[in-house]
């Protein structure tokens, strides 16, 4: 749920790159963040706080969480210590958080003119209930109409839609706030495991488990390490929540001296491919390779169904609008109809 918490994505993506370019050009760590907290004063002292928490002895992943970036980077670059591809992975975070800024600029152009309009549709609707409702009830009173059929679908549409509506929305507020509040209080993957059974949602969160997944696993065999070894290192204290459930998960299996697929087969937050793949790299040999080909693979699936989502989601908000729209025409049309066959 990163993507929709107060993150500047493109800013911090650039500072990411920004970092690997200065480490790839022989700078410290250190060093590499002083020196641009002096090119983007902006940001001067959200970088001395990373640079003192690196002075305290803690990792660049830690500093990092602790100044506003999202869990998912801050995982990635945890690892990179013990896989060592540090600066390769400071600067795939930077780019993988420029993409998120392209689909959240994305995402707010597709809102923000229907927004506008829904916006103005409720106020709207909320001005002739105030104004124009009474005025119609007291002419149909004047002219004997109460109770008629233009006289009730006007009361309906100005009085009770509004209402309905902001019904609606309020329970659907607490509810999805009820449901997010219950599932923070499981662990991580039982957490991941329930939004993964919610229909359409659970495609983009198994594509987004696997990317996280497969990514961590295959540089980390890349650099050596066997797959107990590496849920080991899963395991610790110190490792993010979601892999450690997860190392929680697929160690007993391992030390019954069953393979990675096994445990795989039995967790349907991962991509069915991820499980297939896991088979097809431990035939041949080549589990890390196939593993972060996949990783790549996952993006650009995300990146298409993302795509599609954009094309659904503004027609069917138009729709919405269109039809309170006539809503409004029709509560004030209907009945001025109906006083004329009246007369």
């Amino acid at each position: 749920m990163a993507f929709f918490q107060r993150i500047n994505w493109k800013d911090d993506g650039e500072f990411l790159i920004r970092i690997a370019n200065l480490l790839e050009k022989g700078f410290s760590l250190e060093a590499s963040i002083s020196y641009l907290s002096i090119t983007s004063p902006k940001y001067s002292k959200r970088y001395e706080l990373i640079i003192s928490s690196l002075a305290l002895g803690n990792s660049f992943s830690y500093a990092l969480s602790q100044n506003g970036f999202p869990e998912f980077i801050c995982s990635q670059l945890h690892y990179a210590s013990s896989h060592g591809y540090v600066t390769q992975t400071i600067h795939e975070t930077g780019i993988h958080m420029k993409r998120k800024a392209e689909e959240k600029s994305a995402l707010m152009k597709t809102f923000q003119y229907p927004l506008v309009l829904f916006s103005t549709v409720i106020v709207v609707f909320f001005l002739l209930r105030i104004f124009l409702l009474p005025k119609f009830e007291l002419l149909f009173s004047q002219l004997s109409t109460n109770g008629s059929l233009g006289s009730n679908f006007t009361y309906f549409l100005l009085e009770k839609v509004p209402i309905l509506l902001g019904l609606f929305l309020l329970s659907l507020f607490l509810i999805v706030s009820f449901i997010i509040r219950k599932q923070n209080q499981k662990n991580a993957y039982e957490r991941a495991h329930f939004y993964c059974r919610i229909p359409y949602i659970r495609q983009f969160l198994r594509i987004h488990y696997s990317q996280y997944f497969s990514r961590e696993l295959g540089y980390l065999l890349k650099s050596g390490l066997s797959i107990t070894h590496i849920m080991q290192l899963f395991a610790l204290e110190e490792s993010p929540a979601f892999f450690q459930a997860i190392a929680q998960r697929i160690l007993p299996v391992l030390e019954q001296g069953l393979p990675l697929t096994k445990a795989l087969e039995k967790m349907p937050i991962f991509e069915t491919e991820l499980y297939y793949i896991a088979i097809h790299g431990e035939k041949n040999g080549n589990l890390a390779e196939e593993f972060l080909f996949y990783y790549n693979l996952c993006h650009h699936k995300s990146l298409q169904k993302t795509e599609k989502l954009f094309s659904f989601i503004q027609p069917i908000v138009f729709m919405i609008i269109g039809v309170l729209i006539i809503s409004i025409y029709l509560s004030i049309l209907y009945p001025m109809f109906s006083m004329v066959n009246q007369i």
